[in-house]
């Protein structure tokens, strides 16, 4: 399967389409090494093997001084056909083919007889001609073969040739592959980038920029290590040698000086002080750059390809490179500038190469200041590279952990597991064994085995708590509060009571976490008074915590107050730690942040800065390596794409999420998945369907004795859909859950979905029950689900005949469904509004275009008041691209300034608007997602 190469495949197919009705073509796959040309065409011709005649021929560098070695190739299947060609014709193939006597300069009759043998041939059947490496082919066959291409004109025949660039083809044979029409093979973009490596792990914007989207060198990316950032990306030796050759001409001198220039990565004045150091200058990369090797830009000299300067890099002598790497590093120790030591110390740490306690401490110095400047990435690489440098010890081993720490916040997580496996062997002091496993279940937690890791942590809580029974609290709380994600719901609250119980008398830092732990265990559990009381207590701690800690205590205490329906906190809590680990440009803890955020956006009607919230966690799950977030994430995406009526979207996104748990477990996801998958088909009109979904959900709540959680709902949307398909009396024992969750928390939502389902399963108690249901609505605050109440009841009151009354209502729901973009139950309204006799008008207001998902999430954060430099920080990005987001905002806004834009965000996102989303309007025959 060929990835991100639609737009070339039917490019293709379109030219061999043409040939097989007599229109003949040709088109020449150019690109670099690696781009996968070959696969391209060999794929393209598979595709017509069953219609198409296929001819295939390679170019070889050994055959490319042999005439007509390739065409001997090309004409070989087709011999026979010799005796149909007119006699001069045949005599001078013959000769180049060896058939016959040589005729010495009759390139003309060899050209002419090929092009009447390959349309002879394609008379019998349509032909295409796979021509694999075509810079390659010696010049005389490429002579005849372009002779015959620009002649054709009713032929069934097309020609598909695959070349590199021009600037890696020699003259001769650029001049006649220049005649025919191109079609430039790029690197992937980054979403096909990701879909290629699906199986490999996460893929980073940085690496992604680093291969240039080569598949090749995607594919072989190491995966264990990170890379200082001046060492250019590992090399496929393939690709070394196919730049190799360009270098092979070039003096020593250059060789040297374009080697600096990988180094350094681009022509600044430390490469000038480098190059002058080995007595060089830039004028020893002028036949670098007629090599075209290297171009010159706005911004200076650069290296053509980013695998260019890899190649330079890695054909380079490992004494040659480490040589580069110490001027740059005596360049760097004579200046003062923001940077520089950490640069002098990467280049330091490239240039040792056996363990160096002294480089090793510099390298761990310049790490700690990168992690105080927030710069994760680089102070994971340093960390690393330190403790790989360090000799056998404790400092070795602490500086593995502080590398897998720094993970966290780099977005690198993946890389933690190999460095904490490698501290374990390098200690037997009991005290950092048991901080590494520590930290190895926390991580694991993160990376796809929920489960397992939380019940590992578990035991290495026992073994701790004889010996620091503080420290085994810590472990037992973390562990309750992935019991409570995962649907344990009893013994998270068991083991957060004893955690607290041992942690008593510590200090009240010490305590927040396993107190807001027990806090959430408490809210889950029903018991919102107690979880109220000690929410209150914590409140006051919350604002001195690191937001950026791998506990993110900002986000369970979020969710403690969304499961106590105090919604302003929550969101509060959840647009803090975002903002601030933003600001901080900690990629890596973003997705778990942003999943739950968007959720409340999805609770408080936000749906469109929800939308974008969730796309973003998803995108940055898959790339930091957060593999439990992951599926979380999707849930949260295709709940928006079920209420959103994107049926497609969400069901690939539940089917993902659930493949990615079955290994796991970790059975709450496919619960989760169900209560999507359910409201998906209860928004469609399919209450049979939706009831066998969320009866998966119910299931593993009774089995869990879980009630019905804010975090876990599912019982109102089952008596729903019972009630629809005609089965009130299947409805009861969901109901009855339902009953006793209001009645135990007393939380306005839960009493208002009670309410609606008793006036569903009760016509004589309706009015009191939908009434009662609005009236707990309006103190609860959930759009969707008070205009789901509104519908409901606005049927009741059609079916009593009470049609003035039923259009108030129904009319109120339609303005919900519209403003929030629900537009599988707007149609369902409108058509109850209809059988009132009331034709409704969807209302609109600014635009009628709408915002992407990524478009929506700049928008707002240049509402926000940050400046393109700052939002592209904030949104890992880079300005330019910000500036195409905004250009494209304005002019689907229909807005000029960034006082409208702020204005129509807060109207988009604040609820308030009477078109969908506000300003940003969403068609109601449109997926809302742009696909």
């Amino acid at each position: 399967m060929l990835i991100g190469r639609d737009h070339e495949r039917e490019r293709l197919r379109i030219v061999l389409a043409h040939a097989m009705q007599g229109d003949p073509g040709a088109l020449i796959i150019r690109g670099d090494p690696g781009m996968g040309k070959t696969r391209l065409l060999h794929a393209a011709a598979a595709e017509y093997s069953g219609d198409l005649r296929i001819i295939r021929v390679d170019g070889h560098e050994a055959e490319t001084d042999i005439p007509y070695a390739a065409l001997s190739m090309l004409l070989g299947p087709l011999i026979h056909g010799l005796s149909g060609l007119p006699d001069t014709q045949a005599t001078a193939l013959k000769a180049a083919l060896n058939l016959g006597p040589a005729v010495h300069g009759d390139r003309l009759g060899v050209a002419a007889a090929t092009l009447t043998l390959l349309a002879n041939s394609a008379d019998d059947q349509p032909m295409v001609i796979a021509v694999d490496d075509a810079h390659l082919l010696d010049l005389p066959s490429l002579e005849a073969l372009v002779f015959s291409i620009r002649r054709m004109r009713a032929e069934r025949i097309a020609v598909i040739l695959t070349a590199r660039c021009a600037v890696d083809v020699s003259p001769a044979a650029q001049r006649w592959l220049a005649a025919l029409p191109e079609m430039p093979l790029n690197g992937l973009d980054f979403a096909a980038a990701k879909r290629l490596l699906a199986d490999r792990g996460a893929l980073s914007s940085a690496m992604w920029e680093a291969t240039g989207g080569n598949p090749l060198a995607l594919l072989d990316l190491p995966t264990a290590t990170s890379r200082l950032p001046v060492e250019p990306v590992h090399l496929n030796r393939r690709l070394v040698r196919a730049y190799e050759r360009r270098m092979a001409s070039l003096s020593g001198n250059t060789r040297r000086a374009i080697l600096l220039l990988a180094v350094a990565g681009s022509a600044d004045d430390a490469v000038d002080g480098a190059l002058a150091q080995q007595g060089l200058g830039r004028g020893d990369l002028e036949a670098a750059e007629d090599a075209g090797l290297l171009v010159q830009g706005t911004s200076g000299i650069r290296f053509r390809h980013p695998l260019v300067r890899s190649a330079v890099y890695h054909a380079a002598a490992p004494g040659r490179k480490r040589m580069a790497h110490q001027a740059l590093a005596a360049v760097y120790e004579q200046r003062g500038a923001a940077g520089a030591a950490e640069r002098r110390a990467f280049h330091l740490a490239a240039a040792t190469a056996s363990p160096d306690e002294d480089v090793a401490g510099q390298l761990a110095a310049a790490a700690k200041q990168a992690a105080a400047r927030q710069s994760h990435v680089t102070a994971h690489a340093l960390f690393e590279r330190a403790a790989r440098l360090s000799p056998a010890g404790p400092a070795r081993t602490q500086r593995l952990v502080d590398a897998a720490l720094t993970s966290w916040a780099a977005g690198m997580v993946g890389t933690a597991g190999p460095l904490l496996e490698f501290a374990l062997a390098e200690t037997d002091d009991q005290h950092s064994i048991t901080a590494v496993q520590h930290l190895q279940c926390r991580i694991q937690m993160w990376c796809g085995q929920p489960v397992e890791a939380r019940d590992e942590l578990l035991a290495l809580a026992d073994r701790t708590e004889i010996v620091e029974p503080a420290w085994s609290a810590v472990m037992r709380s973390q562990a309750a509060l992935w019991s409570a994600f995962l649907g344990d719901q009893r013994l998270a609250v068991h083991m957060a009571q004893r955690s607290a119980h041992l942690v008593r008398d510590l200090p009240a830092a010490a305590r927040l976490p396993v107190v807001l732990i027990q806090a959430f265990t408490l809210a889950i559990d029903g018991d919102s008074a107690a979880a109220r009381d000690l929410l209150a207590w914590c409140e006051e701690h919350l604002a001195a915590y690191d937001p950026l800690s791998g506990d993110q205590l900002l986000v369970v205490a979020a969710n403690s107050y969304a499961s106590v329906e105090e919604h302003a906190p929550a969101r509060r809590w959840l647009e803090s730690a975002v903002r601030m680990t933003r600001s901080a440009n900690a990629v890596g803890l973003l997705p778990f942040q942003l999943s739950w955020l968007a959720s409340a956006c999805w609770r408080d009607g936000d749906w469109a800065a929800g939308l974008a919230h969730a796309h973003a966690a998803v995108n940055l799950a898959e790339e930091t390596g957060w593999l439990t977030e992951l599926p979380n994430a999707l849930i949260v995406l295709a709940t928006f794409e079920a209420t959103l009526g994107d049926a497609d979207g969400c069901r690939e996104h539940l089917a993902r999420a659930v493949e990615l748990t079955a290994p796991t477990g970790a059975r709450i996801f496919e619960a989760r998945a169900a209560r999507a998958r359910g409201l998906l088909e209860l928004g469609e009109g399919r209450p049979g369907p939706a009831a066998e979904h969320l009866t998966v959900i119910a299931e593993f709540a009774y089995a869990r004795r879980l009630g019905n959680p804010v975090l876990l709902s599912w019982a109102g949307d089952l008596v729903e859909a019972h009630v629809r398909a005609g089965e009130p009396h299947r409805a009861h024992r969901a109901f009855d859950v339902l009953v006793h969750e209001a009645e135990t928390t007393g939380r306005p939502t839960e009493r208002a979905v009670a309410a609606r389902c008793r006036g569903m399963l009760d016509d004589e108690q309706g009015d009191d029950a939908f009434t009662e249901a609005l009236r707990w609505h309006e103190r609860a605050r959930q759009p969707f689900e008070q205009a789901r109440s509104q519908l409901c009841f606005g049927e009741f009151l059609r079916r009593c005949r009470r049609l003035t009354e039923a259009r108030q209502v129904l009319a109120d729901a339609f303005g919900t469904f519209t403003r929030l973009g629900a537009r599988l139950w707007a149609q369902r309204t409108e058509a109850e509004l209809r059988a009132t006799g009331i034709a409704s008008r969807p209302r609109r207001e600014r635009s009628t275009t709408r915002l992407t998902p990524q478009e929506l999430q700049v928008a707002m954060v240049v509402a926000g008041g940050a400046t393109n430099v700052e939002s592209a920080a904030q949104l890992f990005l880079s300005p330019k691209t910000i500036e195409f987001h905004l250009s494209n905002i304005y002019r689907k806004l229909g807005i000029r300034s960034r006082a409208q834009l702020v204005r129509a965000v807060v109207a988009g996102t604040s609820g308030n608007s009477s078109g969908p989303f506000g300003g940003i309007d969403v068609r109601d025959d449109e997926p809302l997602i742009a696909r």
